[in-house]
């Protein structure tokens, strides 16, 4: 009961240099900068992964999809995975930044199919920045 109260009407706003904007409630997520928050959002994100045919790779709120492709339907599947994802965040009152979702497409034979999350299609890139690691296309 201590935590559903902690979760339930609350309110937040934001302070940039001693101005406050007004107070508007929160909805949905979980509260950052708390002790509880990382495990809450753990739990908040678990079923995140079920039913994806993709390996998925999540660090904090960054999640990450990889799928050998070396067929169509390996293609539909990521598309699919996709959608699940779109699926799920929708239920949940969340939403992925589309700005930041990129496809980066590996080997030589590849087909280099777009693909789509929340009606956008992703953009392409041939290099990240991984936890301070550079991963490149090659």
């Amino acid at each position: 009961m201590w935590v559903s109260n902690w979760l339930s009407d609350r309110k937040q706003r934001v302070d940039i240099n001693g101005r406050y904007s007004d107070w508007v409630t929160v909805t949905s997520g979980v509260p950052q900068g708390s002790v509880l928050g990382p495990f809450l959002f753990n739990i908040f994100i678990n079923d995140l992964v079920e039913g994806l045919h993709s390996k998925i790779s999540m660090f904090a709120d960054d999640t990450k999809l990889c799928k050998v492709l070396n067929s169509e339907e390996d293609s539909f599947l990521l598309q699919r995975d996709l959608d699940r994802l779109e699926d799920w965040a929708e239920k949940w009152q969340m939403r992925f930044n589309t700005d930041k979702c990129k496809i980066m497409h590996m080997g030589r034979n590849n087909a280099s199919h777009p693909y789509i999350l929340n009606g956008k299609t992703l953009g392409n890139t041939d290099m990240e920045k991984d936890l301070g690691i550079l991963i490149n296309s090659k």
